[in-house]
């Protein structure tokens, strides 16, 4: 078995996991240029993990993308525990706890490269590691694209530095795309919030994109920008659902008066209340209220 070079030992130790009579895991490392490594591993049950360091010691920032054969095996990163699963991809910062236990006979492919290649901010990067799921559409690709290096290694380690480029754009827009899911989805939960939050003060004359900030810790800026465009001005969309609220109210609460409604809406000024109304509704309260009048 070849000595594993500086970059790998530096950042993981890698061993047999159980007493196989064929020995230690076996690999073959190629350079793709710029200190970003493709290694191949034979094994016989793997277990690889961090290697301790003294608190303090500074550590590159780099990635380590790992290509499990088959769905034996488990992973520990960081707090988060991970099941196998076939067809997995596995993407770690190894300056993490990392624990990566392989079972049986296999093979892995790993692909370790400093994060400066990626051009991407550190957040963006933890973000997109955090929530990379299976189901992101382009896992399978970068799956075989980094299976495909690993035979090109074996074969034609001189065309390997021609494919670093290509490969980083991938596990950019990887990472990229497992980001923004994340942020796509938070946008969607902020936006039921909100306007669950505004159909539950709509008769708060205080209603207002500051107060619904505040009670969101969120920004005002915030708010507007996580507001959808379709859905015209917030303060508009607030007026909107008051008019449509005081509408069923002047049917079924007939023994308010119209000014009464309106108050009970958040508007202070029943005048402005029925300007509102008729520009909204095309009639007045009082005429839709004597049109509903039923039997």
């Amino acid at each position: 078995m070849a000595p594993m070079v500086r970059h790998i030992a530096d950042l993981i130790s890698i061993s047999a996991s159980n007493g196989h009579p064929e020995g230690a895991p076996a690999w073959r490392e190629w350079s793709m240029g710029d200190d970003m490594w493709l290694t191949h591993v034979r094994h016989h049950g793997l277990a690889a993990t961090n290697k301790r360091r003294p608190p303090g010691t500074p550590t590159a920032q780099r990635l380590v993308v790992v290509v499990p054969d088959d769905d034996r095996w488990t992973l520990r990163h960081g707090t988060h525990m991970r099941a196998a699963d076939a067809g997995a991809l596995v993407v770690a910062d190894p300056s993490l706890l990392f624990d990566f236990r392989a079972f049986g006979t296999g093979t892995i492919v790993v692909l370790d490269l400093p994060c400066s290649w990626l051009t991407l901010p550190d957040e963006t990067i933890h973000r997109g590691i955090d929530e990379l799921r299976d189901t992101n559409p382009l896992v399978p690709f970068v799956r075989n694209h980094l299976v495909h290096l690993g035979r090109i290694g074996a074969r034609h380690p001189d065309i390997l530095p021609d494919l670093a480029s290509p490969t980083v754009d991938m596990l950019r827009s990887l990472l990229l795309t497992s980001a923004q899911t994340r942020e796509q989805s938070s946008a969607a939960e902020l936006l039921v919030r909100v306007k669950l939050y505004i159909s539950e003060h709509l008769t708060d004359r205080n209603l207002c994109a500051d107060t619904i900030a505040a009670d969101h810790n969120i920004s005002v800026r915030k708010l507007y920008a996580e507001w959808p465009s379709e859905e015209g001005r917030l303060s508009n969309y607030i007026i909107r659902r008051r008019l449509e609220r005081a509408r069923d109210a002047l049917i079924t609460r007939r023994h308010l008066t119209v000014p009464a409604v309106a108050r009970a809406h958040g508007f202070a000024d029943p005048t402005h209340f029925t300007k509102r109304f008729r520009a909204a509704f095309g009639v007045s309260p009082s005429q839709w209220r004597r049109d509903n009048a039923g039997p």
